[in-house]
């Protein structure tokens, strides 16, 4: 009697133990469960976010969230996840999270909008000064076809450029200057480059005031 309450003692160990090291097993091989809901900082739900779960070892998962911002990966081994929630127009979220063998957990993520950062570089340009004659806006020039237009007689071609200059002001006003000088006869019109016809009294290359100048410019190689 005594042997057989023996054998019937270690028969319910062993049974005991098996039973045991099975749940343990049972347990270890659970997948786990990660849910929740993405949503702005408003707490309006975003749809159609990318959940990504990347685990120490082994491939990524990758969920996204429905109409109404849910998201739900099943099957998910136990371990360490490195939780990443993307959507367009909001900052992405990354959060590490522990999935227990057999555990079902709720992770809501709500994200942040993202902010774009724009560079607006303002230069400001400022009035370019030139002191050549030729970009004197009081100043009009006569060259090529209108220069042909003009008489071929020196006099008449006094006469109209006078005309062209308008009435003189100030004490060095209404002169003729050929090639800087004055007091010089009036060129044929064969041998006169361009006639400007200056209005701006300070100009730098006189060394007095006057309106109305009249400046012949000759070609290279002509009479003086």
């Amino acid at each position: 009697m005594e042997f057989r309450s023996r054998g019937k003692r270690r028969l319910l160990l062993m049974v005991s133990v098996l039973l045991l090291a099975t749940g343990l097993l049972a347990a270890q091989s659970a997948t786990g469960r990660l849910r929740g809901v993405v949503s702005d900082p408003s707490g309006a739900v975003i749809p159609g976010a990318t959940i990504s779960l990347k685990p120490k070892s082994g491939a990524t998962v990758n969920a996204k969230s429905d109409g109404a911002g849910n998201y739900d990966v099943k099957g998910l081994a136990p371990g360490t996840y490195s939780v990443s929630v993307t959507a367009e127009g909001f900052t992405a979220s990354v959060l590490p999270v522990e999935i227990a063998p057999g555990q079902d957990k709720k992770l809501d993520f709500p994200l942040q909008i993202a902010t774009k950062e724009e560079k607006v570089v303002v230069e400001s340009e400022g009035a370019k000064v030139n002191t050549n004659p030729e970009n004197n806006a009081s100043s009009v020039t006569i060259s090529g076809k209108e220069l042909d237009a003009l008489s071929d007689d020196p006099d008449e071609l006094q006469s109209e450029l006078q005309a062209l200059a308008g009435p003189s002001a100030g004490p060095n006003g209404g002169q003729i200057y050929i090639d800087g000088f004055t007091g010089g006869q009036l060129p044929p019109k064969s041998s006169i480059r361009e006639i400007r016809i200056n209005q701006n009294p300070f100009s730098p290359e006189y060394d007095k005031l006057g309106y109305g100048k009249i400046e012949i410019f000759t070609k290279p190689g002509s009479d003086k």
